[in-house]
Order: C-alpha cells, then structure tokens, then sequence
C-alpha cells in the first residue's frame, strides 16, 4: 500500500493540471483577503461574519460547494479520469501483488490529499499571512482558534465525503469534461432538493447529507450532539461512496 501511495503522489506531483489549479487558487486567495480588507470588497453574511470573524470572509468563497467543486471535479477529471482511455480502460498498468481494491484506495487518499490542500489549506495559510500582515493579528484569541479548528476539522471530514463522491463520478463517467459537468449537475440538484420543507421526506435526506453538514459547521455555537452527528454523517458518507467506488473499479478493464 505504501508503494501504491508514492506512485499516486509522484503522478499527482508531475500532473500539470495540479499546479496550475494550485496557483490559480492561491492567487484568488490573496485577491480575495487582500480586497475584503482593504474593503475593496465588501462581503458579509458569511459563517466567518457570523462568528465576529469578518476579516476570514475571504475563506467563506472556499467553503460553498457549487465553488469548491470546481476544484475538485477539475482535479478529478485530469488526475483520475485521465487515467482511462477513450474505451474505458485504465492505462496504468496494475502493480503485482496488489489487489484493485487497495489501487482505488491509493488514488483517493492522494487526490483527496490533493484537493484538501488546494481548497483547505491554501486559503488557510493565505488568510493567516495576510490578515497578519494587515496589522489584524488580534483576532488569533484563543475562542477564534477555538471555532476554525472544530469548525475546519468537521468540514475536513464532510469535504473528505465529498471527494470520495467526485471520485466516484470520475470512475463511472470516465472523461475529464463528464466529470465537471456531472458533478455541477450534482450541485444544482442538492440546490433544489434544499428548496424542499425539512419535514418532507427528500428534505430530511438532505438534511442528514454532507450538503447540510457544510454550512452547519460553521454555526459559531454548535452542540456536542451536532458535532456527533456532523462525524457520523461525514464518516457513514466516506465508508459508503468509498465501497461502491471500489465495487466499481473492480469491475474495470485494467491494461
């Protein structure tokens, strides 16, 4: 597994999609700190807002998920449905002694580590340095530092959900442009089904999604109940998507 895991990382380290994404995020990332402070920009009603964190607001735009899956699904559809060829068969050549199971594990775990550092970790480090570097160091308090680590560690675990959902959508689609535009069409659909009232039936599904999960950890006061069941749903959702991915790669024509 550990040989499986260097493969995936040097692939994902020569991809050169990988890189221009990561610019191209990190300079948007500056942008939009540095607009929101010099108020350039004006944003409000974000998360960060809410929680007396207004000069983060630039985080807010990596935390919507028809944004943030731009990202991922580009990364995914030039990182994994690049692997396959124009009649659905994988061009890497499987590695002996490994199952296709432990393949499909190797990939997600380097492409959610990929987007992870694209979408999360970048716009975290950007906002520290330039808030920092605007004289706001003050709201690093020990409450803010507080709220960004619950809040960032239960959103890792629903974005981890969701990365396994965009893998998923680049095995079964195979093609780069299928990818992105089914995973917009995934966007669009969680949308509408947020439109329904929460005590119809597609409404409470909706409500024990990922979906849901995203906006409510940023609730600047969360219970320890919510917080249990933000991990049991992020989780549930990881295990699940990752199965029926790994059922399906099996079922791949590996060259």
């Amino acid at each position: 597994m550990n040989n499986l895991l260097k493969v995936e990382w040097y692939k994902l380290q020569r991809n050169k999609s990988f890189w221009v994404i990561t610019l191209t995020v990190s300079a948007l990332s500056v942008l939009f700190h540095c607009l929101i402070i010099t108020e350039w920009w004006m944003m409000s009603g974000t998360p960060f807002d809410a929680a007396g964190l207004g000069e983060l607001n630039g985080l807010g735009v990596f935390t919507v998920p028809f944004i943030f899956n731009l990202i991922v699904a580009s990364l995914a559809g030039f990182f994994i449905s690049g692997e396959f060829s124009n009649n659905g068969i994988i061009r890497t050549q499987m590695m002996s002694g490994h199952n296709r199971s432990k393949i499909y594990l190797a990939k997600y775990l380097i492409f959610s580590f990929g987007s992870l550092m694209i979408t999360i970790i970048i716009p975290l480090i950007t906002a520290l340095i330039i808030v920092s570097a605007f004289g706001y160091a003050e709201i690093w308090s020990v409450e803010n530092l507080q709220f960004l680590s619950r809040a960032y560690s239960l959103f890792t675990i629903q974005f981890l959900g969701y990365t396994a959902i965009i893998m998923l959508l680049s095995i079964i689609t195979e093609e780069s442009g299928k990818t992105i535009l089914f995973s917009i069409l995934l966007n669009i659909v969680m949308i509408g089904m947020q439109q329904f009232p929460s005590e119809s039936i597609v409404g409470v599904i909706y409500n024990y999604s990922i979906f849901q999960q995203f906006s409510d950890v940023f609730t600047p006061m969360m219970l320890g109940r919510e917080q249990i069941k933000a991990i049991v749903i992020g989780l549930w959702t990881i295990f699940v998507i990752t199965v029926c991915g790994m059922f399906l790669f099996n079922r791949k024509e590996i060259k």
